[in-house]
């Protein structure tokens, strides 16, 4: 008679192998997945049944006659001092002229005016590239000083963030691109400097009236923020600047070589948005 044999263990693990799957297998960027497995829906929550609460009954002590109540005697409140009017002297108001570039109605306008500004003393600008108003607008310190002018969406970089956000279900003909300094070179900005380039940024926003602004690098977002936010903690959160949505990401440079910073943007920093639907 032949021998039986118990397969049972080698069968639950065979089958718990089939079941794993290649779900988390990513290639090089995170938002391609190599195959996404639908996870089973979870079962509905039964309904909560509601909890009657019976009111306290009411106090069967009757409430005191008036006439046995104790008399509390407010103290009087000592009158402030009266001063005459003219001994007071007047607040100073301080006028500040504003700024050419602040009453420009196009972005044409808007970059003759502050190219004349000192920051910039007649040097040629790297402008904005993209739609009219983009549903998503990148902002980026400073250019890159391999990617000429007029040509950031032809980058690599670019492509990178173009899959990302198509992910996103952000069309990538909707992106747009600026930088908060206009020429190509790596400097460290003066309080004064980055004062002033917050002001241009945000009537540069004002004219393009973007949907949503996303920043990269933790430079660009003390900048922008100032010194008293911290970026990891920030970074990914609903933030806003000149009235526009915008969020904040790693350097999207270092992010391009970086599989792990790409794991970090997708898997901690995006999820914390709320103005971006995958």
């Amino acid at each position: 008679m032949a021998e039986e044999f118990d397969f049972s263990a080698l069968r639950s693990y065979l089958q718990g192998q089939m079941d794993l799957g290649d779900a988390e297998v990513f290639l090089d960027e995170p938002w391609t997945p190599k195959k996404r497995m639908a996870a089973p829906a979870a079962p509905a929550a039964a309904p909560s049944r509601p909890v009657a609460f019976s009111a306290p009954a009411a106090s069967s002590v009757p409430p005191p006659h008036p006439a046995s109540r104790p008399q509390v005697v407010q103290p009087s409140q000592p009158q402030a001092p009266v001063f005459m009017s003219d001994a007071m002297p007047a607040p100073r108001s301080v006028s500040r002229a504003a700024s050419p570039f602040e009453s420009s109605a196009s972005l044409q306008d808007f970059y003759a005016q502050i190219n004349n500004e000192k920051v910039y003393a007649g040097k040629t600008l790297y402008r904005y590239e993209g739609p009219e108003h983009p549903a998503v607008l990148l902002l980026f310190q400073a250019p890159h000083a391999e990617i000429p002018a007029g040509h950031f969406f032809e980058s690599s970089v670019a492509e990178m963030l173009r899959r990302m956000f198509a992910s996103l279900n952000v069309a990538p003909e909707s992106i747009g691109v600026t930088f908060l300094y206009k020429l190509p070179e790596s400097r460290n900005f003066p309080p004064l400097l980055e004062a002033a380039l917050r002001k241009m940024l945000a009537k540069e926003l004002s004219l393009l009236a973007p949907s949503t602004m996303v920043t990269f690098g933790e430079p660009l977002f003390h900048q922008v923020f100032g010194k008293g936010k911290n970026f990891m903690e920030s970074a990914g959160t609903d933030m806003e600047f000149a009235g526009v949505k915008t969020c904040a990401l790693v350097d999207a440079f270092a992010m391009e070589g970086d599989k792990q910073l790409k794991l970090l943007t997708w898997k901690t920093h995006l999820p914390k948005c709320s103005y971006f639907k995958r």
